[in-house]
């Protein structure tokens, strides 16, 4: 007996072990299960968060969403690839895989042409992508993909848990009849099993906890991922409102105090006239003074927008600065030292000059407000390089050679919640009345638009630098050399030359056509561009057409070009207050084009129209 319990001990204690290595097999597998599902659930929350964030850019157009769809389209990718690892032993689920993977990449190509479009300025066709195109196909097709693979995970993992329990009740059983067996010799023995027995039925109640735990603990990421992500959307769209009324309360602000002294001014002067007394020069200097401000703010917006026309052109920056420095001394005062530190071997780079002159004055006047008590202001230049690995942190800024430009002050510094909203239209420090608040704004669009970076380092009690970084030029074309400017009165000089001005306001077309007529020129008038050109036909001796580029009928480049069709040495004058694809591409003026911005002097007219009629 002792021998047949022994050996029947034996031969059940081998049974046991093969079912506990087929029982952790199987334990091994409902966790592999749980763990495809868990990374399916991943994939479904980064493409969610894509789609979300590019649907926002489209509604908003704002690179922060922008950002966050490159970071969900290059983990996507990568998530599908671990889920193709997980499941290389099941075909059926790796078939769905390559399915997946080519779904994935076309929705992201056509999120990607979709943004594209958004960025060039076609809202309609990026929405409609969405909300009933291509994407939103594709988006239907990859959500019913992942659920049929989740599905067949949890078929798959119900089996392997039913089998895991069928091997646990089997090795229990084998226990059992082990203990039965060497009940009459082995006592002692039969009390250790079961103590076995009881440590693998603990075993599995642990295993099932951990199955049950793990799904809790996906259902509650699922459910915070989904609340995070309505919280920051949410947490967007008040920042965004909180910027907008910002923006329109100081436009209003400003604009109403112009206004207000426009009109009082013009009111004044008709009724001092009216009473015979024409000492009206004050009025109309408050009134020239007001509207010259309201043109600066439409400026400053229009860059801060980055919509204002450029005119770039290759540039040394480092003669530049070098050349400012007198110019920055006279502007700041005696009590502001005025230093530069000009790198050499300096790259050119392509930029409007006149707007770059106008950043970096009002960086240094910005400076020169930070040192109250006086202090040093210090211009640099040098070349440098963003990485990669910079361009990933900023996601506006693309990896390559740029020049630098830094300013910095031995000011007061900056808080790090200031210099977070520097930036931002209408934002000041400055006591009211002081500052615009669109300075750094105005900045910070010139140079987005010029294709570069700008940057705020400050420190509390040890100054600012504000570095810009503008492209390097790699061109082979040659500095442009500046004119020398016309003379400032141009009404003393004898001018001739016959001119047709098309303007569909017609106060404007009065009061330029006036003036052009006072200084001499021959003027004819046309409130559209087929009126104008039954008078171009009809006038062959017209040598200028001045034409605005927004009128209803057609446009002023429209015009042009049947005029230059019908007469090639016919010159043009382009002038709009706004403009968008017309004779400005990518925020730059087309090659060859004249170009005078709304709002414009009676003198800067003058200037213009002389620059363009005698130029060779």
């Amino acid at each position: 007996m002792p021998a047949v319990a022994g050996l029947s001990i034996l031969a059940t204690v081998i049974g046991a072990i093969f079912f506990a290595m087929i029982y952790q097999s199987q334990a091994a597998w409902v966790t592999h299960t749980l763990e495809v599902e868990r990374e399916l659930g991943r994939l479904r929350s980064t493409l969610q968060a894509g789609e979300i964030a590019s649907r926002n850019f489209i509604l908003s157009r704002d690179e922060t969403f922008a950002s966050e769809f490159n970071s969900a389209s290059a983990e996507a990718p990568k998530q599908v690839e671990r889920i193709a690892e997980l499941t290389v032993d099941n075909p059926a689920q790796q078939g769905r895989i390559a399915e997946l993977r080519s779904l994935v990449r076309q929705n992201l190509d056509v999120t990607l042409q979709a943004i594209g479009a958004r960025r060039a300025g076609n809202a309609d066709t990026a929405m409609t992508t969405f909300v009933s195109g291509l994407a939103h196909e594709l988006s239907e097709k990859i959500d019913a993909t992942i659920t049929q693979m989740d599905h067949n995970e949890a078929r798959l993992l119900a089996t392997r848990e039913s089998e895991a329990v069928s091997s646990g009740a089997t090795l229990i059983s084998a226990g059992a009849l082990t203990v039965l067996l060497a009940v009459v010799s082995l006592f002692f023995w039969l009390q250790d099993r079961r103590k076995s027995n009881a440590a693998l039925q603990s075993s599995l109640a642990e295993q099932q906890s951990l199955v049950a735990n793990l799904q809790t603990a996906n259902e509650a990421t699922q459910r915070e991922t989904g609340l995070k992500l309505a919280a920051e959307t949410s947490l967007r769209q008040i920042q965004k409102m909180e910027a907008v009324g910002q923006l329109t309360g100081g436009i209003a602000h400003d604009f109403n105090n112009m206004l207000s002294v426009i009109m009082s001014a013009i009111t004044l002067s008709r009724k001092r006239m009216k009473a015979g007394n024409y000492d009206v020069n004050t009025m109309m200097d408050a009134a020239m003074d007001a509207a010259q401000r309201a043109a600066k703010l439409t400026a400053r917006l229009l860059a801060f927008s980055r919509q204002q026309p450029l005119a770039p052109e290759p540039l040394d920056a480092g003669k530049f600065i070098g050349g400012m420095t007198e110019l920055l001394q006279r502007t700041l005062g005696e009590h502001i030292l005025v230093e530069t530190v000009l790198g050499a071997g300096l790259w050119r780079v392509h930029v409007d000059v006149s707007q770059l002159e106008n950043a970096v004055i009002n960086l240094a006047v910005n400076a020169r407000d930070a040192m109250q008590k006086g202090g040093k202001l210090t211009l640099e230049t040098a070349n440098t390089s963003l990485d990669d690995a910079y361009a990933r942190e900023h996601a506006d800024v693309t990896a390559g050679q740029y020049v630098m430009i830094a300013v910095s002050d031995s000011g007061e510094g900056m808080p790090a919640h200031v210099v977070e909203r520097a930036f931002d239209p209408f934002f000041t420090t400055k006591a009211v009345g002081v500052g615009t608040g669109l300075g750094l704004s105005q900045v910070f669009g010139f140079v987005k638009q010029s294709g570069g970076h700008v940057k705020i380092y400050s420190e509390i009690g040890n100054g600012t630098t504000v570095k810009v970084y503008l492209p390097r030029y790699f061109g082979d074309k040659p500095e442009t050399m500046r004119a020398s400017a016309l003379p400032e009165d141009l009404r003393n000089e004898t001018v001739s030359g016959v001119i047709l001005m098309v303007e569909d306001e017609p106060r404007l077309r009065e009061v330029g056509s006036t003036g052009l007529r006072d200084l001499g020129y021959t003027i004819h008038e046309a409130p559209n561009g087929t009126e104008a050109l039954k008078i171009l036909d009809a006038n062959p001796s017209i040598q200028l057409l001045f034409t605005d580029i927004v009128m209803p009928d057609m446009t002023g480049r429209v015009l042009a070009d049947e005029a230059r069709r019908r007469r090639p040495e016919l010159k043009v004058l382009y002038t709009t207050g706004y403009t968008r694809n017309a004779v400005v591409h990518n925020g730059v003026l087309d090659h060859g084009v004249n170009f005078l911005p709304k709002p414009f002097t009676l003198e800067e007219l003058a200037r213009k129209v002389r620059e363009v009629m005698f130029k060779a």
